[in-house]
């Protein structure tokens, strides 16, 4: 007893001395890559597109089982007239023997009967009715797995616009934190001045520092509810629930030169998903006509026929020559053809079949002229973007240098405040506009890369178990 009350006091303590860790423990860090494979899990649209590739392989499998074969059984019951044989009342030798039958047009009593009629059929040659088709809905699969691909890059973009948002948005929380250091500093100054009566500050000088204020104050507002709205984003499309928290890297990724267009232009050709839906799709449209034209040759199969039936009221008669519906049984196997012609309707069919076809080859042309040019869109924001980002990266640097040499000099007394209000100005203007360039560079690459599908060559590794998120 004794035992177990001090290793249950030694659990409970474990557990007081480990309650404060948990408690304390940050939200869990996480990136892109693990933001995107954990909104591709969830996303109920993928799955959607999912179904629809699941649909279309059960279509290939029906296809495909026209191969084999075909079991029909038919079964019938109801009420028919008697019919009996009598008995030989001429019996002599080498004459065949002599029945009296119920007569054929009178009812001698009615009685029910079951009939019962099998065939099992196996196609042999159909000229490619079955083989097309199987093909074609093969080649359809295929067409439903790209649509797959492209909702899934649809989800990464919409991933990454809420991701690179929410880091912006932070990003200029730090920002307004920054500049009310710098406008406290200045009011330090200007106040310590003001109360000595000095002539390098003026009385309105406070009033211009409160409007800087009230403009910083705009600001953070509107990071913060940027914030607000881009972690909400973030959350329901990697469906986490309420009591699930994260965060995301301090800062935007640093921009990088983009190739030369054509480059992204060939990747697009190569992996836009629109494109592979057009080729296999104008595969799959060309093996429906073909069938549509096989539709007007023959069948040929192989079947056992059979047929079992019986009637009370009926004797089972083995003669040869006759052939009772109402009491038989027989089966055996056939080769036979099966041929169905018309003069309009399989004519009206594949012509329906190609003009579909003509129809995807214009799609496929308009796509060839539309998608280079969606792609050279995006390539030139990105490029713009990029030298943007360069151009305000140097220029709020500077500005804060300005800032700070502006500074030195009202500390030094051959400076004047107007110097300090405009370099702050010019300073949080700068530094804005360079964070949204950032911002703008990252959400380009999003769009180039959904534009020339290049996302799909990690969507492997996207779609593959995210690693464990550490805790700052």
């Amino acid at each position: 007893m004794k035992l177990w009350a001090r290793i249950g006091g030694a659990l409970l303590g474990l557990v007081i001395l480990l309650a404060p860790l948990g408690a304390g423990a940050a939200a869990p860090q996480l990136n892109l890559q693990q933001l995107v494979s954990m909104a591709l899990a969830f996303s109920p649209e993928v799955r959607a597109t999912k179904s629809d590739v699941k649909l279309a392989e059960e279509e290939k499998n029906e296809a495909h089982g026209y191969c084999f074969p075909q079991f029909d059984a038919t079964g019938v019951g109801g009420v028919v007239a008697n019919a009996r044989h009598l008995p030989e009342i001429v019996p002599q030798p080498g004459i065949s023997r002599l029945f009296f039958r119920d007569p054929a047009d009178k009812v001698h009593g009615v009685n029910i009967f079951g009939r019962l009629d099998l065939s099992v059929v196996q196609p042999l040659y159909t000229f490619g009715k079955i083989a097309f088709r199987e093909r074609a809905a093969e080649k359809n699969v295929k067409v439903k797995e790209a649509a797959v691909d492209a909702k899934k890059g649809e989800v990464i973009f919409q991933v990454s616009q809420a991701y690179y948002g929410l880091i912006l948005s932070e990003q200029g929380k730090d920002a307004v934190k920054d500049a009310r250091s710098y406008l406290n500093d200045t009011r330090e100054r200007l106040n310590r001045l003001l109360a000595v009566k000095a002539t390098s500050v003026r009385e309105e000088d406070r009033y211009r520092l409160a409007a800087y204020d009230g403009a910083v104050d705009k600001f953070a507002g509107e990071a913060e509810e940027g914030a607000k709205v881009a972690y909400t984003a973030l959350k329901a499309l990697t469906g986490q629930g309420p009591g699930q928290e994260f965060t995301v890297p301090p800062e935007l990724p640093n921009p990088t030169p983009p190739a030369a267009l054509d480059t992204y232009v060939r990747t697009a050709l190569e992996l836009r998903p629109e494109f592979t839906q057009l080729k296999e799709g104008l595969v799959a449209r060309q093996l429906l006509v073909d069938a549509a034209k096989a539709d007007r040759y023959p069948s040929f199969f192989l079947a056992v026929i059979g047929a079992l039936s019986g009637a009370p009221g009926r004797k089972y008669n083995p003669d040869p020559w006759a052939n009772n519906y109402f009491n038989d049984h027989y089966a055996l196997p056939v080769v036979g053809v099966k041929w169905h012609y018309d003069f309009g309707i399989l004519k009206a069919k594949v012509g329906q079949a190609q003009a579909e076809l003509e129809k995807l080859q214009e799609t496929q042309k308009t796509a060839l002229l539309g998608i280079p040019v969606e792609v050279a869109q995006a390539h030139g924001k990105v490029a713009e973007n990029y030298k943007a980002s360069l151009g305000m990266e140097k220029a709020y640097i500077n500005a804060r240098r300005w800032l700070i040499t502006a500074f030195s000099s009202f500390d030094m007394g051959i400076g004047k405040m107007d110097e300090i209000f405009q370099a702050f100005e010019r300073y949080g203007n700068f530094r804005g506009d360079y964070l949204m360039s950032l911002y703008q560079y990252n959400l380009a690459v999003a769009q180039l890369d959904k534009a020339t599908g290049a996302y799909r060559r990690t969507l492997a590794s996207a779609e593959a178990p995210a690693p464990p998120p550490k805790a700052k």
